[in-house]
């Protein structure tokens, strides 16, 4: 594959990755947030926000100023920002990008948006209705971008996608989670919401105390060797750490996460025969759900997998790496992982 790691790593952070890389990476990160039932041409927006009027003005993470007479209102964004901007309060009214799973549930990158009070333009890479979202009369679009690639917004239909409404591009690379949360935050101030309302507030001492939790929990067990990992029929792949933001964040919290020593972004790959080839108390495996991703119930099947020691001392957890960068979504990843940390043992291997 032309993706020298995992074929559906959605995080990049490489800016010199390139759009093939990402193509086979087809997964990313949170559905979105939109308000009422909307009709054909979108429903009337409503945001918890500070200023809800007067012009707009504001840079991007691409450097590009966008100046507008008003405050923008009617808002369309990628899934993975779409969530954000709701847990700040905001209503988009369109979205685009990975919405729902199999089972009609909201796609963890869905977060707690309201799929029923939103207008679709496009859910899979490459698939953007440019009618659709131009009769929405939007005006401006949010996404973010991994490198250089903007997520799901179509390289032929770009320009014909500007020229409808703006485009304010959130920077993802490079970005533990507190400076992502942080970015979305500037974009989410800019547009109006009040980052100092109650529920605001609370949500980001909630993420606060979580951190602070994992933090200690991390630092109760001295030696716990924590391995991520993803896979599927023909290969294993270790996550490399400082390729993920949470992966990242976790390190910084003091989580002993290993490092693979494989020269490729993003994964190692090794057949299934060398998946003990780095000793782990702990594996936390990727719960996304791809096509080319083997969901835990086959992985546990193979018998390789059986006899690594953090499965034969039951301590497997969940990597939930399409978590969107919002105070909410990240605060309960945090939470699961720290009730995780805190049954571990960290003598599982030498």
């Amino acid at each position: 594959m032309t993706m020298p790691a995992h074929p559906d790593a959605p995080l990049r952070r490489r800016a010199g990755a390139t759009r093939r890389r990402i193509l086979r990476g087809a997964a990313a990160l949170t559905a979105a947030g939109m308000l009422a039932a909307c009709s054909a041409g979108g429903g009337e927006p409503t945001t918890s926000a500070s200023k809800t009027s007067g012009p707009f003005s504001y840079t991007d993470d691409r450097g590009k100023a966008i100046n507008l007479p008003n405050l923008p209102q009617r808002i369309v964004a990628q899934a993975s920002s779409a969530a954000v901007l709701w847990d700040f309060g905001l209503r988009p009214i369109g979205v685009f990008g990975p919405q729902k799973l199999a089972n009609g549930e909201n796609n963890p990158q869905a977060g707690d948006v309201d799929l029923s009070a939103v207008e679709s333009v496009g859910v899979n890479w490459g698939e953007f209705n440019v009618e659709k979202y131009a009769s929405l009369r939007p005006d401006l679009l949010v996404t973010n971008k991994y490198g250089e690639i903007l997520w799901y917004v179509p390289e032929e239909s770009q320009s014909k996608i500007e020229q409808v409404a703006p485009m304010a591009v959130v920077d993802l690379t490079g970005k533990s989670v507190p400076e992502a949360i942080e970015s979305y935050a500037k974009l989410a101030r800019a547009l109006g919401a009040d980052l100092d309302a109650p529920a605001v507030q609370q949500a980001r001492a909630e993420f606060e105390q979580a951190s602070e939790e994992l933090r200690k929990a991390a630092q109760a067990k001295p030696g716990l060797k924590v391995l991520v990992v993803s896979s599927n029929k023909d290969n294993v792949y270790f996550a490399e750490p400082n390729e993920y933001g949470d992966l990242e964040y976790l390190r910084e919290l003091g989580l002993d996460v290993v490092e693979p020593a494989g020269k490729e972004p993003f994964f190692e790959a090794v057949s299934w025969e060398q998946i003990d080839k780095y000793p782990a108390d702990l594996i936390l495996y990727d719960t996304r759900e791809q096509e080319v991703t083997w969901p835990l119930a086959k992985v546990q099947t193979m018998p390789t997998w059986k006899e690594l020691p953090a499965v034969k001392a039951g301590q497997v957890g969940a990597w939930r790496a399409e978590t969107p960068f919002s105070y909410q979504q990240q605060t309960a990843v945090l939470r699961e992982l720290t009730e995780t940390i805190n049954k571990a043992r960290a003598d599982v291997v030498p």
